[in-house]
């Protein structure tokens, strides 16, 4: 299905940033490329935008689609300064099948379209998202237009309606029949979207979908900008955080993040510098003495702040890769390897004991299986399988964090014991949750195993 984006309008309350709004840059990306990335990604296959006001600027900047693995055609609408409603009219010709209708200046999550596209719509409706939060700080109550639903159709909607139950967020699922809503209400003079989507409205042809909750803004002025890249960063956080990343780490790393996505770093870099800091990290713990001692932990969470800013440019400024992925991983492999190694060669040379050996060979065995059965059960985490008492990750953040502090207690011996009980603890509290798992899905009658939890290496 494609998607139709309305990019005509001039935009005035954002033009001392940019001109025109939909090619304000935010966080690396201007708002045109992170609306047609994120749908992309939930699936929309093409792209026709609307242009009127500046077409050619839009032109020049976003292409035919190719360097975003899309395709993009442009509609000129000569009557762009009438309203929204006469800019969608203007891509009539365009669509004879149900399409995804957007904003420019409207940030969303993935799950808003994807949820969208797989509506069930019929012939001669209309679907448009809906927030029932009516005191959220993610929009102007005097801008947003408000809808009255009942039983799920909006009966009234419009930016005047006194009696609402929800707010339009600007995100529609369409059939042909807008155009014909759109001919009747320009016809009568009003030139905007929502006197279309009245028509529809009286007619029971507006249905709703509800996503109170969940991630989007109108980026309309000044403050909506600042307040879309707040929201942004706070997205950063992952559902697979441990608990130092998300009370600790995110707060500085998305921060690093934020400022560097508008610079030419690349996530890749990102991977680079952590693994370096981790490996000065490790060649401190190899001086031995209390200073360097500190100054290894220092560096080693250091590196596990900046261990995140890879995957948060990435998520940023779509540049997400199989290849990155990959080098995270493997890399930070070798940063704990290093850092665990240092630390057992220092409390060698103070025990002069195979005994220090012997404890951090458990320490780097417990920390690889606690890495490599993460795999497979943050995919248990994001799947919702993993609920309530049993939600504990116990990962990279935490081990880090214990270094750090055993670093600065200059108590290696207990750091690494620490490091024992808490990496093999951690893996077989995984074995049995994944056995759980896995005999609930022989019970509900899954078709493989593998198929609904793939493994590590799978």
């Amino acid at each position: 299905m494609e998607a139709l984006i309305i990019a005509a309008g001039r935009g005035s309350r954002l033009n001392h940033r940019h001109s025109p709004k939909p090619l304000t840059r935010m966080m690396g990306l201007n708002l045109l490329e992170r609306i047609i990335l994120t749908a992309k990604n939930a699936g929309v296959e093409g792209f026709k935008i609307v242009v009127g006001y500046k077409a050619e600027a839009i032109k020049q900047a976003l292409g035919n689609g190719e360097k975003y693995g899309t395709t993009i055609e442009y509609i000129y609408n000569p009557e762009w300064q009438k309203g929204n409603g006469v800019s969608v009219l203007a891509a009539k010709d365009y669509f004879h099948e149900p399409f995804i209708l957007l904003m420019a200046d409207h940030l969303f999550e993935e799950s808003i379209i994807r949820d969208l596209l797989n509506f069930p719509i019929e012939d001669g409706e209309c679907v448009l998202a809906i927030d029932r939060n009516l005191k959220g700080s993610h929009f102007s109550l005097d801008d947003v237009t408000k809808v009255l639903v009942d039983d799920g159709y909006i009966s009234k909607i419009g930016k005047t309606v006194h009696q609402y139950n929800a707010l339009d967020t600007g995100f529609f699922l369409c059939t042909p029949v807008l155009f014909q809503a759109l001919e009747h209400s320009v016809a009568n003079g009003d030139y905007g979207l929502s006197g279309g989507n009245q028509i529809l409205a009286s007619m029971g042809s507006l249905r709703t979908l509800d996503i109170t909750g969940r991630l989007w803004i109108d980026v309309d002025d000044e403050v909506a900008y600042k307040k879309a890249k707040r929201t942004l960063v706070r997205s950063l956080l992952k559902q697979t955080d441990g608990p130092i990343s998300k009370r600790l780490n995110r707060k500085i790393s998305s921060r690093v993040s934020s400022f560097l996505s508008e610079r030419s770093v690349t996530p890749n870099h990102m991977t680079w510098v952590s693994f370096v800091v981790a490996a000065l990290a490790a060649a401190c713990f190899y001086k031995a003495s209390y200073a360097w001692i500190l100054l290894g932990g220092v560096l080693a969470q250091l590196s596990s702040i900046l261990d995140g800013c890879d995957g948060e440019i990435a998520r940023l400024k779509f540049q997400h890769s199989f290849f990155g992925m990959w080098l995270d991983r493997i890399l930070d492999r070798y940063a704990d390897g290093l850092i665990i190694i240092g630390m057992t060669y220092a409390l060698w040379l103070r025990l002069q004991s195979p005994l220090a050996w012997l404890v951090g060979g458990l320490a780097l065995l417990g920390t690889f299986l606690n890495s490599y059965t993460a795999v497979a059960y943050d995919k248990l985490v994001k799947r919702g399988l993993v609920a309530g008492n049993n939600h504990m990750r116990i990962g990279r953040d935490v081990r880090l964090f214990v270094v750090f502090l055993g670093a600065v207690l200059n108590q290696l011996m207990t750091t690494l014991l620490v490091l024992v009980a808490l990496t093999h603890f951690e893996s077989i509290r995984r074995l049995l949750l994944l056995r759980h798992v896995t005999t609930d899905a022989r019970v509900a009658g899954t078709t493989t195993v593998r198929d609904y939890l793939p493994l590590p290496g799978a």
